[in-house]
């Protein structure tokens, strides 16, 4: 045989056996933010879409598992099937399969293992094996049934519909939910009460939110203004966007280990926007915007803050209760996960976000603490007039406290969804 066949043999078997560069797991957890964040869909609420996260990551662990005994390829075309398959039955009303096929379509090239052949169809059956027993764990988990609310009275710090808003709290149900991971009863977590209206950290909050969160602040300076606008986005998006940059490309060859990291992570996310909303719909707290529009003067220091005409930055306001911030709480949770899998707080974590509102376009920003990421996270919330502070703190404290036991039961019921 000439030497030129030969090299050519060795080529198209170097090409056979090779497999997509980097991490398959990234990869696919950001397809999920990408399509869940299109224009079909147009994003999603926080509960549904860290719900949705957190069974794509499941079902990416359970192929991964099953199939970390196959070659890199093997186990990269199995988590890729398994994501494939529990994102079309996460979306699959939305007309979002050609975009879910696209995802998937675009990989396999990389990966180079071809489908009709005994490995790939092995692998094929595995991530769909997956993704068929998280949509079997999670077909009657609470979060499709229909829960009701009626606004309460409105009286001072009792939630009411908020300008612009829907006519109905999003997704009452979500508190309800059964938690990832084994975690039993969410409302163990439940945050302690908001501060009284009595107390001067209420009306300190008040003021400081009317001063700093309205769309023609002349207090709020142009780096804090940014900073509600860049994290404007899905917290959960960003924080895997966060999580990427902290891991980087070093566990690309480690599947097994990539899924368990984002599964732990999305996990967390998901147990912690059940959480923000156990504890949201336990005190169903008014938005400044009710707050500071309204028309009387209701402080009991009888400070006038009303204003009719404020309107805040971040417009218009979620359609859900002020305490806890679900943001702040995504920020606490996903800040633990990292930590711990970091083995401590510093870091070296750069995230972009394309902000659409107002035109204000690319805006990147660098941490080198996951505390500091985290608190900002809660801040821009303020900055943007859609939550006091106090919201955001308790926030924070929530989404750790749920992390943290959502890691301490994971290995033991992470296959349980």
């Amino acid at each position: 045989m000439r030497l030129s066949q030969l090299v050519c043999l060795a080529i198209g078997a170097a090409t056979a056996n090779a497999a997509y560069s980097g991490d398959i797991v990234q990869y696919w957890v950001e397809q999920a933010s990408l399509l869940q964040n299109g224009t079909i869909i147009g994003g999603l609420q926080s509960p549904p879409w860290a719900w949705a996260n957190a069974a794509v990551t499941g079902a990416i662990l359970e192929a991964a598992v099953k199939s970390k005994k196959g070659s890199l390829a093997y186990q990269q075309l199995a988590v890729s099937h398994a994501a494939h398959n529990i994102l079309n039955w996460a979306f699959h009303a939305t007309r979002n399969y050609n975009a879910v096929d696209a995802a998937l379509r675009s990989i396999l090239p990389s990966i180079g293992l071809a489908a009709n052949t005994t490995e790939g169809k092995e692998a094929t059956a595995i991530g769909r094996k997956a993704a068929a027993k998280v949509a079997e764990a999670r077909a009657d988990d609470g979060l499709n049934d229909f829960v009701d609310f009626v606004y309460g009275p409105k009286n001072p710090t009792v939630y009411q519909q908020s300008p612009g808003a829907n006519p109905y709290p999003d997704t009452p149900q979500a508190r309800f939910v059964k938690p990832f991971a084994g975690l039993g009863n969410i409302t163990r977590f439940r945050a302690p009460p908001p501060p009284k209206l009595t107390d001067k950290a209420y009306e300190d909050s008040v003021v400081e939110v009317k001063a700093i969160g309205s769309l023609n602040s002349t207090t709020r300076s142009a780096y804090d203004t940014d900073t509600a606008y860049i994290w404007r986005e899905s917290s959960i998006s960003v924080w895997n966007r966060i999580a990427h940059s902290v891991v980087g490309s070093s566990l690309a060859t480690k599947v097994a280990d990539s899924a368990k990291f984002y599964a732990q992570l999305n996990y967390a996310l998901a147990n912690a926007a059940i959480a923000a909303w156990d504890t949201k719909f336990f005190y169903v707290s008014w938005r400044p915007v009710t707050a500071i529009q309204r028309t009387d003067i209701w402080l009991p220091s009888h400070l006038n803050v009303s204003d009719p005409s404020w309107t805040p930055l971040l417009r218009p306001t979620p359609s859900h209760p002020d305490y806890v911030s679900t943001h702040s709480t995504f920020g606490g949770a996903a800040s633990a996960v990292i930590r711990a899998w970091n083995g401590g707080d510093k870091v070296q974590a750069t995230f972009s976000s394309n902000v659409t509102l107002d035109n204000r376009g690319v805006l990147t920003r660098t941490y080198t603490s996951l505390e500091e990421a985290a608190k900002e996270n809660a801040r821009s919330r303020v900055f943007g007039g859609i939550h006091f502070t106090f919201a955001g703190a308790a926030g924070i404290a929530l989404g750790d406290a749920v992390a943290l036991a959502t890691l301490k039961e994971f290995d033991d019921h992470w296959d349980e969804f």
